[in-house]
């Protein structure tokens, strides 16, 4: 199925989740990031070449962070936990509200996902670090980047788990110091 398919089949859980980070007011958490995060979600779902539920995956890219809205401290139970519920109100059968749930419930920095689907979100959610427009809002909006620059230099080697996300890193590191540069000595 096709990413449009699924976004389009599964709107009204996505457009919940589009509200809940709307109204989170965290530059490096925001709308911007879960952009970020679902389509580096995209981005390796088609270069990971393993028996991975592509639903799950966006679902869960789309819902990682929404507990943010409750908690910063343990929003990632807590988006898990939204999330199943508004995935029951809409019948959804309890098998892939697992799934989700599992993907979700340990996305941060210190945990260990037990899926696939968990590893790619966590992959997905990490390369947005390296994101250009979580950067760029931070800055404008003058949030303190010191913890995401002690953490740059370690993200690729002890984080990401797949090759894939590594080339992603290698990429977009590049590309991230380019758009740094312009923007401070170019604007």
């Amino acid at each position: 199925m096709t990413f449009e398919k699924i976004e389009n089949k599964h709107k009204s859980i996505i457009e919940i989740a589009k509200k809940y980070m709307n109204s989170i007011n965290d530059k490096e958490h925001d709308i911007n990031h879960m952009e970020d995060v679902v389509n580096y979600t995209k981005e390796l779902l088609e270069k990971i070449e393993l028996d991975i539920d592509k639903e799950v995956c966006i679902i869960s890219a789309y819902w990682h962070d929404v507990g943010r809205c409750k908690d910063s401290g343990m929003h990632e139970k807590i988006s898990a936990e939204m999330l199943k519920e508004e995935l029951e109100k809409n019948k959804y059968d309890n098998e892939f509200i697992s799934k989700c749930y599992q993907a979700i419930e340990n996305h941060k920095w210190n945990m260990n996902p037990k899926t696939v689907e968990g590893l790619l979100i966590k992959d997905a959610d990490k390369l947005s670090w390296i994101g250009p427009k979580r950067w760029l809002n931070c800055i404008e909006n003058k949030q303190n980047l010191d913890e995401i620059v002690k953490l740059l230099p370690r993200l690729k080697k002890e984080f990401l788990h797949f090759e894939e996300s590594k080339k992603i890193y290698d990429r977009d590191i590049v590309n991230l110091v380019g758009i740094l540069y312009k923007e401070m000595f170019h604007n």
